[in-house]
């Protein structure tokens, strides 16, 4: 992203429940960088992080509390335009067609934001977070203070999130639990990496990662890299893992021992389907970003592929599930 280069922000205006299923809808119509604003969300976040701050600036405050949408950043140019016009006709398919959700009026925003004045506002957002009983996620331009857990450093970049969500809190309590140390790690819409990574401080052996954003990739890279992490341990590709292997003809076209996806609903029924030949026999897989009225499809869908519900986790309205699948066909 160049330094003085425009972005035009859409936001796509809904309710707390028509958030999933508009955020697949823009994944499946090919929209991969989003930005959740959900009032609901945000107040959890600062009365779960009230020892981070004293208060929290009148401005942000007024930003964040406001009618639950989602944002997507279009460049400002042709191929912007073009998605643009693949937004509006998602969005109006959605208008015309009844999922049991209320979705709200579906209404479009539009503005201009000019790249490097939206990065400086996005950073004040995020500060330090404890997560589960030993990690820390320190954005890349706050200090690491001194402290015991593990630290993992991030910048999501524009388009992917810290690890401030509940589902990506979810996956990396579940993490904690079950690395032990060498284990090999996928981990599917792998976004900013952090999960991956993650996985890696905690003691798993290697990681693989794969998202539908070529972007992905290279924040991914540079991830790993602020945590002394490079490609003797790491691997990051791009691609559609539903429609192609995105690893064939790489070493990384194997069996692992965990595979995550904390993606939405609406990938993960499909994905149960192919998962499994990336899983060696009693593999874990975790799949995250469910959310609650959507639970028993997503249960459904591992019930019909052979896989047991080892536990499953709540915060909020979001829902994550470790699961397992021994043995059966690849």
């Amino acid at each position: 992203m160049s330094e003085t280069g425009n972005w035009l922000r859409v936001g796509i205006y809904t309710t707390p429940e028509g958030i999933e299923p508009l955020f697949g809808a823009l994944l499946s119509a090919g929209i991969e960088g989003a930005e959740i604003c959900d009032e609901g969300d945000f107040l959890s976040f600062l009365e779960n992080n009230r020892s981070k701050w004293d208060y929290v600036d009148d401005e942000v405050l007024k930003e964040k509390k406001t009618q639950t949408h989602i944002n997507v950043f279009l460049r400002d140019d042709e191929t912007g335009g073009e998605q643009l016009e693949t937004v509006k006709k998602c969005i109006e398919k959605l208008k015309n067609t009844d999922i049991g959700v209320d979705m709200g009026d579906l209404t479009l925003k539009f503005d201009d934001v000019p790249e490097n004045l939206w990065f400086e506002k996005w950073k004040k957002y995020y500060v330090p977070i404890e997560v589960g009983k030993s990690i820390l996620i320190v954005p890349e331009w706050e200090k690491s203070p001194e402290t015991e857990r593990k630290v993992m450093k991030i910048n999501p970049g524009m388009l992917f999130g810290t690890g401030s969500h509940n589902t990506t809190r979810l996956c990396m309590e579940t993490l904690e639990k079950i690395i032990k140390g060498g284990e090999e790690v996928l981990d599917i819409g792998c976004g900013s990496g952090i999960l991956s990574i993650l996985s890696l401080i905690l003691g798993a052996g290697f990681a693989s990662a794969v998202d539908i954003d070529p972007a992905a990739e290279h924040v991914a890279y540079e991830n790993a890299a602020l945590n002394n992490i490079f490609k003797d341990k790491y691997f990051v590709t791009s691609g559609n893992i539903l429609e192609e292997n995105p690893f064939e003809g790489t070493p990384y076209n194997k069996e692992y021992d965990i595979v995550v996806a904390n993606i939405v609903a609406d990938v993960i029924i499909p994905l149960s389907s192919i998962v499994s030949k990336f899983m060696k026999d009693g593999a874990y897989f975790m799949c995250s970003g469910i959310i609650e009225h959507r639970v028993d499809d997503v249960l459904k869908a591992l019930s019909e592929n052979g896989f047991e519900i080892i536990e499953k986790n709540k915060d909020g309205e979001w829902f994550e599930m470790l699961t397992r699948r021994n043995g059966g066909d690849k």
